[in-house]
This record gives structure tokens, C-alpha cells and sequence, in this order.
């Protein structure tokens, strides 16, 4: 099996960004991005990784890589609340940072996971009543154990400036207060895990309610395409230049995956979890069984937002008289 090509710790960027790729040990994801921006007052941080020791050694070593320290940092500004992006928040804020910024939607969001078993039980119960009957456990999972859920000092909407160089674009999907940041000096979009490549952000629906996530998502693409940046800094995977491409090739992906859902309800009443089961998954198409038991969850929960937004659109009807909600063309 080939060995992961070893990228540096942090890259210059140019116009006063770096890029300082922080680890996820244990993922298969390797590492997230940080940004340290320089603004007029000092640093503005562009997510912080997950709470672990060694996120906040590789920030510390990353930063003093290119002359700065912690102390140099005004403010964080977060992507989304996702522990990968937002855990380390409180640490940081404890050590001195001034500022941390968070969409209100996605602070609200944070609030419903607080309660940690109320949420798995949630979102556990969702995915039965879509077919796909979830194994209990008695541990934390990561995403709680790895984030501090640190309020935000102030909670950003769409358009707010953060410093001078950055103005917020929201756009929910991924999650429902994700922003994107862009960069008005450069015309660059920090994408968070909004736009990546080459791999696609994982758009689920993990409970009931009134959002349309998939619908949100697409949505929200053509806006990130409308702001007029012409390149992304993700927060997985390296910078690209082509951003409009890219946007296509994801709204052309997400139309292609419809059609595939479409295509496996097969004139019956199936369940989520059994038209997720017919699909095959991740860039190597593989089949549902060969998918980790977390992985299987993402597929369902992806699979009910493909469903629930061809349902707000009227192409398929959603039969929830029994105890499995069960789908059919209409």
C-alpha cells in the first residue's frame, strides 16, 4: 500500500496567510487547516482544530514557524461547530485570545449537542425510523469529548465583517450556521467544509424537522459561486485556484447522486437505510458492507437528506403512518 505523502506543517500562502494543518490523529482526514491572517490589529485564526495536546502544540510550533505566537491572535473565527474545526476554542480563549466568532445558527446548533446522550439518542432513533438500527454504546463519542463548546464573544450573521479582511458568507448545508470567509484583499473564499476536494462534504439528516439540508446545501453552493472569489482555501486537503469549477463539479455530483437515489427506490416503498444499502459510497464506490459501522450512519443520514429534498420538491412521497418511514416515487 503506498505510504501518505508527507506535506509540510504549515505554508506561506502570500498577502500575509498561512496555512498551519493541524492534526487528526487517528482520521483518516489526516489533518484540518488553520488560517493565520494578519489584519490590521494582529491575527485573526480561521478554525483551531479538535481539544487535544497535540492540535495545541502543532498551532503553537506552527505559528512561531512564521514569527507569531498565541499572543498575536485577536480573534477566532469558526467555520462551524463541528469538533474538528471549534474544539480548541476554549482552550484558546482560556489562554488569552480576545475574540471568538461563531454564525448564531451554528451556536444554536452547539447548544442541542451539549446534552450528549439526548443527542445520540435523538439522532439514533431518527436512523431507526429510517431503516438503520444503530448498536448502543456506553462511551462519549468523539465529537463531545474532543470540543469544549466555548461561547462565542460575539455571534456573527451573513455579510458581518471579521477584522478588515474578511466578510462572512453563510451558507448552511454542512451544517446550519457554516460560513465561508471571504477574503476581500485577495478574493480568495475560506471555504471550510463547505467546497473541498477531491473529496465531497458530507451533507446529513440526522433528525427530523423543517430544514432541507440537501436543499440548503446546493443553495448555498451557488451563493459561495455568486460571491465571486476565484479560489479556495479548504479546510481539508490544499488550496485550489479553480473555485468555480469546483462548485460545478459538486452541484454536477449532488445531481448525479439524486438520480442514484431515485434510480434505487425502483418503483417500491423502501426505507433510507435501504436504498443507502443499494448505493455505493466514497470516491472508490464502494459497497455499503464494506463501510464502518460510523461510515454506514453517514450514508443513511445522507441518503435521508437526498430523500427528504426530493420530498420537499413533490418528485417522491414519504409514507410515515408505520414505525419506518418509507419512501416511494411519486
Amino acid at each position: 500500500m503506498p505510504q501518505p505523502v508527507a506535506v509540510p506543517s504549515t505554508t506561506a500562502l502570500g498577502d500575509g496567510i498561512v496555512q498551519i494543518r493541524l492534526p487528526m490523529t487517528g482520521n483518516p482526514l489526516r489533518h484540518v487547516n488553520a488560517y493565520a491572517i494578519s489584519d490590521d490589529d494582529g491575527l485573526t485564526l480561521v478554525d483551531c482544530g479538535w481539544k487535544a495536546g497535540d492540535v495545541e502544540e502543532a498551532l503553537d510550533e506552527g505559528l512561531a514557524e512564521h514569527g507569531f505566537a498565541l499572543q498575536d491572535v485577536r480573534r477566532i473565527a469558526i467555520t462551524h461547530v463541528h469538533h474538528d474545526h471549534y474544539g480548541l476554542a476554549g482552550t484558546l480563549r482560556a489562554r488569552g485570545v480576545p475574540e471568538l466568532l461563531v454564525h448564531e445558527r451554528d451556536w444554536e446548533f452547539a447548544q442541542a449537542l451539549r446534552d450528549v446522550r439526548a443527542a445520540d439518542r435523538a439522532a439514533d432513533a431518527w436512523l431507526g425510523r429510517n431503516g438503520y438500527a444503530v448498536e448502543p454504546s456506553d462511551e462519549d463519542p468523539e465529537w463531545h469529548v474532543k470540543s469544549d463548546f466555548a461561547p462565542p464573544t460575539r455571534t456573527l450573521r451573513d455579510g458581518d465583517f471579521v477584522g478588515t479582511r474578511l466578510r462572512a458568507l453563510w451558507t448552511p448545508g454542512h451544517s446550519p450556521g457554516h460560513c465561508c470567509f471571504v477574503d476581500v484583499r485577495t478574493n480568495r473564499l475560506l471555504t471550510g467544509d463547505h467546497i473541498l476536494e477531491p473529496i465531497t462534504p458530507h451533507v446529513g439528516r440526522w433528525r427530523d424537522g423543517d430544514r432541507d439540508q440537501m436543499g440548503e446545501y446546493v443553495a448555498s453552493l451557488r451563493t459561495a459561486g455568486a460571491a465571486g472569489a476565484s479560489a479556495a482555501l479548504p479546510a481539508h486537503g490544499e488550496p485550489f485556484p479553480h473555485l468555480a469549477r469546483r462548485i460545478d463539479e459538486l452541484l454536477a455530483h449532488s445531481a448525479a447522486r439524486e438520480h442514484e437515489v431515485l434510480a434505487a427506490l425502483d418503483g417500491e416503498r423502501a426505507s433510507a437505510g435501504t436504498i443507502a444499502r443499494r448505493l455505493r459510497w466514497t470516491r472508490r464506490e464502494r459497497p455499503f458492507d464494506e463501510l464502518s459501522p460510523d461510515h454506514q450512519q453517514f450514508a443513511v443520514a445522507e441518503t435521508i437528506a437526498h430523500l427528504h429534498h426530493l420530498a420537499v420538491r413533490r418528485v417522491v412521497g414519504a409514507d410515515e403512518s408505520g414505525a419506518t418511514i418509507l419512501y416511494f416515487v411519486r
